[in-house]
């Protein structure tokens, strides 16, 4: 697939994608814009199958978005953060608009962490796809989760 092709097939896709995060018509633009430009740099490493393909060109337009969204408020500071009273603290976050802060959070965690974190969560790659993805067992890949959004949740509560 050229590049001409890319660009038709899923532009609309990625502007919805940018337009949920940052809720303004000319900002999803600019952001599908700059994804555009990566994804013509490394347009040699975009997978050929149809499902990677779309995930890999969709997982930058929401990179994009959640960039500029970060330059727009200059600082992410943890500190300021309104902390849910639930359970699951990692999980709300995950669902709120704190979504760039939590990603800022993950990016301080150790590899191991960092990188099963991303996937799920960024990626939204399921336990499964990241167990093939990186040559790992379903389990371990499920323990790393729970210990890396424990890892996280620490976090958060110390800077409460």
């Amino acid at each position: 697939m050229n590049f001409d092709e890319l660009f038709l097939a899923y532009h609309r896709q990625m502007l919805f994608v940018a337009r949920r995060i940052l809720r303004n018509d000319a900002d999803a633009e600019d952001a599908v814009q700059n994804a555009l430009l990566k994804l013509y740099r490394l347009r040699d490493s975009i997978p050929p199958e149809p499902g990677s393909r779309r995930a890999y060109v969709l997982t930058a337009a929401k990179h994009a978005a959640l960039d500029l969204k970060d330059r727009e408020s200059k600082t992410l500071n943890i500190d300021e953060l309104v902390l849910p009273a639930n359970e699951d603290l990692f999980e709300e976050i995950a669902a709120s608009e704190n979504y760039g802060r939590l990603l800022q959070a993950i990016k301080g965690l150790p590899d191991l962490y960092r990188e099963v974190l991303m996937l799920r969560y960024v990626q939204e790659l399921s336990v499964k796809q990241i167990a093939q993805l990186l040559g790992r067992k379903e389990w371990a890949i499920r323990k790393q989760l729970a210990r890396g959004k424990a890892l996280v949740q620490k976090l958060y509560e110390r800077r409460s």
